[in-house]
This record gives C-alpha cells, structure tokens and sequence, in this order.
C-alpha cells in the first residue's frame, strides 16, 4: 500500500516537471529571434499604396444672369411690358430702270387725295416723271385677277391691283374696274396727274385733286 502511494506521488512529480519544462521551452522560443524568424520571412509582404491625389474638382459654373435684349427696331412697348410688334414693312424692289428708282411691292393701307397723299409720303410718292419712266421702260400685263403685272428690264416685277376711287362727295367708285393711282405732280391748281387703267389699257391723265385714290411709293 505504501508503494502504491509513492509511485503516485512520483507520477505526479514527473507531470510537474515537465509542464514546468515545456513553460520554460516555450518562454525561450518566444523570446530568441533565432526560433520564429522564418516565419516572419514567410509572412506575406503587404503592397504599400501610396494615396492617390486628389482628382481636380471642377468648379461650379454659376448661373449667368439673362442679358437683356435691345427692344428690336420697329416695336413699341405696351403699358404691361409686352412688346408690341409692327407689321414688317414691305420691301422696295429693283426694276432695272435707268433712274435707279425702286419700287415698292404692295400699296398704301388708304386712298388719299393728292394733298394728304404729298403732305403724308413727300418725294416718296412717284412724280411724274418716275410713272412716265415705269410706262415706257417697262413691259404691262394685264393679270386675270385683276390689274396689271408691271415687269422691268432685269425681269423683276411688281403688281399694281385695280383699286377704285373715291370722288370728291365720298362716293367709293370703280372697285375691281379701275386701278387710279397718284402721281406727285400738279399740273394746275386743283389738278394733278394720276395714273389710271382698266382692261382697256393704261394712261397717264390728269384729273381733280380732291379725289382719293392709290398711292404706291418708291425709294
């Protein structure tokens, strides 16, 4: 029984012993470099990644404030702001005639006696002489819609429509029969020549001035 006990106490002694040495043989291999150095030759370098710059920041275009626009010649400006735009003025054409003088394509909105026709529109309304040159220099057509297609040496045209008159007592004649066009020229006081047509032809006449009738400028 007693070498039962010993033997116990030995076996115990021994366990002792070599926990003890396997503490101190794993303090020694933790604290000499020689022991773990291949493991940290093996240990997977770590790729070093310099920063990056900074990618330029655009800068941020500030709205630009609406420029204002000129008001566009030939408009007048309501009360409210708004813009109100005349009708485009229609254009003067070049005929060709040795004057050099141009013709305008449409006619006056109103017919007119010969004074508010000279005190309104001044050399713009064609004398005489101008009428006389659109008559013999140039070659007219009469148009089924009515009136005349007066074409010019270089082949441009323009249309003189059949207008009517009125008379001195206000009575409006001749619509869709006569075309009775001013010219600027008086020939004596209280008559002027004008130029007047129908299907039958043109002619260039002088008649009362209080009349109203067409007016077709030039430039």
């Amino acid at each position: 029984m007693k070498d039962q006990k010993l033997s116990v106490i030995l076996s115990i002694i021994a366990l002792l012993i070599s926990i003890v040495a396997l503490v101190i043989c794993l303090l020694i291999w933790k604290n000499c470099p020689c022991c773990h150095k291949h493991v940290q030759e093996a240990a997977p370098a770590v790729e070093q990644v310099e920063p990056q710059a900074a990618a330029p920041v655009e800068p941020v275009a500030e709205p630009q404030q609406p420029v204002a626009q000129e008001e566009p010649a030939g408009t007048l400006a309501n009360p409210d702001g708004t813009v109100k735009r005349k009708a485009p003025t229609a254009p003067f054409i070049d005929l060709g005639l040795p004057s050099g003088t141009k013709w305008r394509t449409i006619n006056e909105d109103q017919l007119m006696t010969f004074d508010e026709a000279v005190d309104k529109y001044g050399k713009q309304l064609p004398s005489l002489k101008q009428y006389t040159e659109l008559y013999e220099k140039c070659q007219w057509k009469e148009i089924k819609e009515g009136g005349y297609k007066v074409i010019g040496p270089n082949g441009n045209y323009v249309i003189f429509p059949l207008t009517g008159f009125i008379n001195c007592t206000g009575e409006f004649r001749g619509a869709n029969e006569f075309g009775d066009y001013w010219t600027s020229t008086k020939k004596a006081e209280g008559e002027c020549w004008r130029v007047v047509f129908n299907a039958k032809g043109v002619k260039i006449v002088s008649h009362t001035s209080c009349y109203a009738r067409a007016i077709r400028l030039v430039e």
